[in-house]
């Protein structure tokens, strides 16, 4: 055999193997992409939504609780606030 036809030999095999590992590759990565859509993105988003409503809740609880701290003392609820708006405006300076 000739030098030139082992190394034409070795660069067909070479491509080949690229070729079929490419193949691979490329299911591999739709199964991949199927189990992450059918197992994982599903859980996920339940826990995402129910993240949101829950946050939802609190923030809302809180402004009731704030607005009722308020009505029911609204001199200490003014005081502070002028408090906080001195210290926030000396500390901006």
């Amino acid at each position: 055999m000739s030098a030139d036809k082992i190394k034409n030999q070795a660069a067909a095999a070479a491509e080949d193997a690229a070729t079929s590992a490419r193949d691979e590759l490329e299911v591999l990565k739709k199964q991949l992409e199927h189990f992450l859509n059918a197992h994982v993105v599903p859980p996920l988003s339940g826990a995402a939504n129910t993240a949101v409503s829950n946050a939802r809740e609190i923030a809302e609880h809180q402004k009731k609780t704030v607005a009722t701290n308020v009505s029911a003392k609204p001199f200490l609820s003014i005081a502070a606030s002028f408090a906080v708006g001195f210290v926030l405006g000396r500390l901006s300076r």
